[in-house]
């Protein structure tokens, strides 16, 4: 199995306002907040009950904000009722009257990402729009589709920030989607120059957006592997039910 990862960074928030904003999120979908933990240099895997906790509510890892941005990680999986973390992220946007942007790898096959500010959707990209599809896509139904990076403007350092941005989101399906190279089904060539895993691409986009914060590479993509600083973050269980108000 390739790998699945979704994260959601927050612009310019810091930690103590974020997490009232997703107490309020996940309430209206039916949970309340059951503990927070902070992590040790170890990360998540050391914590008691790690294993049971990400199959029983919605589990995140969220960090102090680094740089420009906040980040959350979501570490339950394919959890039955958990909210979409574009929806997560529309909301909070809103809530904060900021930036949010929720980057998703499916199976190493698939990018994904979200670009919302005070609850309006900026801009989407799917590496793929022909992944999931049994016929080839219209012409309209790609249009709709199609991502428009420019929304990135006042988040990029210069326009070469803009051009290495959209060269990263176009290379492999939209490429050959664009030079006629798909195959009757809507299928790239196998021989196209494309990434062959997606996990790539979201490290590159995080690394160029620096949303981990600072130089290197971005960490958050395969984050059960990369180096993190893991006692900058706290991690967050829910569990159905609503919360009571009041709670700090």
């Amino acid at each position: 199995m390739g790998l699945f990862s979704s994260v959601l960074h927050v612009r310019g928030t810091k930690r103590e306002k974020f997490l009232p904003a997703l107490d309020d999120v996940l309430e209206r979908a039916g949970f309340k907040r059951a503990e927070t933990i902070p992590l040790k240099k170890k990360g998540p895997f050391s914590l008691p009950g790690h294993d049971k906790a990400i199959s029983k509510g919605p589990y995140y890892l969220v960090s102090e904000l680094n740089g420009d941005w906040l980040t959350l990680i979501e570490a339950h999986f394919a959890l039955e009722d958990a909210p979409d973390l574009a929806g997560v992220g529309k909301q909070i946007s809103q809530a904060l009257s900021t930036y949010a942007l929720a980057l998703s790898v499916h199976d190493d096959d698939l990018f994904l990402y979200n670009l919302e500010h005070n609850g309006e959707s900026l801009d989407g990209y799917n590496s793929c729009p022909q992944y999931f599809e049994s016929r080839p896509l219209s012409k309209a139904e790609l249009k709709a589709q199609r991502h428009s990076p420019e929304a990135f403007a006042p988040l990029l350092a210069s326009r070469r920030a803009m051009a290495d941005l959209k060269a990263l989101l176009d290379r492999g399906w939209w490429t050959a989607h664009d030079s006629g190279k798909l195959d009757r089904a809507g299928v790239e060539p196998d021989d196209h120059d494309g990434f062959v895993f997606e996990g790539e691409r979201m490290i590159e986009f995080g690394t160029l957006l620096k949303l981990h914060g600072g130089d290197g590479q971005y960490p958050y993509a395969a984050w059960g592997e990369s180096p993190i600083a893991w006692p900058t973050f706290v991690a967050v269980r829910y569990r159905p039910g609503k919360s009571k108000r009041g709670r700090p």
